[in-house]
């Protein structure tokens, strides 16, 4: 992320702060649930495919950029299997707003030039060989490993996400050297298990507490002792503290929520229901973008009851919006940095 750009949304941000007034800077904006992957802690693929076609999307967009929008991130599924992405990508970018992208990265090589066009993209790898071909599929890893050193080769802004389940806690040490290798960054998150997203058996795949607490407590010190880990050690240790791993959020008994989830960034379905947060999703009832209009979408999930949870994502993004110094640097020096080294020749690992 250029400097410049860094000091207009840093500005806006603190701008909307001061004034009280809620702008949708962040939008999560899933395109499908369809995927073509099968990862044993995901229901993405299961879910109903309500898509909207690209002339809506377009006026979606359009809609978001005159609410101050500052980044789109496309979502799945898998958002490569849109056929439009490309043009819903050259569209964000002509209004005036960031570009990201999470994918799992199979369709890299096929769609090289839309990603050559993202101002941000984040590549899903849970560890080695066998760990992510366990948690993702058959094969998948050669292939995501492809994608990666592609990205590597041609100097895109990239970093890398990994879901840390039961069966991955060992790779945290693999993961963030080949961070290293490739000169970007690496975020680790614990499983969700919000049913409607991620189905009955994503629960199983939280790591028992002490375990996830002891993977945790290695993160952050790889990040105190400078590992390439892209979150902060207050995010990290938010999560660390929570109570229990089998509740993933906790409501408040009265009153509006703290957190800036629904204000300041929010979650959009492939049909065009808006929610505060994932963590919503099938507990919040929501109004419809396509139906009902961004604006009112939006402003009707300013209000919810969530206190607090342990997803690291979430609670770093709450902290940035909250203007906490420690997340904020950490924000300013690591998404993303455009100074990252040049990667390294492409090797097996």
């Amino acid at each position: 992320m250029k400097t410049s750009t860094k000091v207009r949304i840093g500005l806006q941000i603190l701008r909307s702060r001061a004034t009280g007034t809620p702008r949708p800077f962040f939008v999560q904006y899933s395109l499908l649930n369809g995927c073509n992957m099968r990862c044993s802690y995901c229901n993405s693929p299961n879910r109903d495919d309500g898509q909207v076609d690209t002339a809506t999307h377009k006026g979606l967009l359009r809609q978001f950029a005159e609410l101050g929008t500052a980044r789109i991130k496309f979502l799945g599924g898998e958002p490569l299997l849109r056929d439009d992405i490309g043009e819903l990508v050259d569209e964000t970018k002509r209004l005036g707003m960031r570009a990201a992208m999470v994918t799992n990265a199979l369709l890299i090589p096929q769609k090289f030039e839309t990603i050559r066009q993202l101002d941000e993209l984040i590549i899903s790898i849970d560890g080695r060989e066998e760990a992510h071909d366990r948690q993702r599929g058959k094969g998948t890893w050669k292939r995501v490993m492809t994608s990666i050193e592609l990205c590597a080769a041609n100097k895109v802004d990239f970093f890398l996400s990994a879901v840390v389940t039961k069966d991955s806690t060992g790779e945290i040490d693999w993961l963030i050297e080949l961070a290293r290798r490739l000169g970007v960054m690496v975020n680790f998150q614990l499983p969700q298990f919000n049913v409607e997203m991620y189905g009955l058996g994503a629960k199983q795949a939280v790591p028992q507490s002490d375990l996830a607490r002891q993977v945790l407590r290695k993160i952050i010190a790889a990040k105190r002792a400078g590992a390439p880990v892209l979150f902060t050690e207050k995010s990290y240790s938010k999560t660390l503290d929570w109570q229990d791993y089998g509740v993933e959020r906790r409501d408040q008994a009265s009153g509006d929520s703290p957190c800036s989830a629904g204000k300041y960034f929010l979650q959009m379905e492939p049909n065009g229901d808006i929610y505060p947060c994932v963590l919503h999703v099938g507990t919040f009832q929501p109004k419809n973008a396509v139906r009902d209009g961004v604006r009112a979408a939006w402003e009707h999930c300013h209000s919810h009851g969530c206190g607090s949870c342990y997803n690291t994502w979430l609670n770093e993004n709450r902290a940035v919006f909250d203007l906490s110094p420690h997340v904020l640097r950490n924000f300013w020096s690591n998404y993303l940095n455009p100074a990252r080294p040049a990667a390294a020749t492409p090797q097996s690992v």
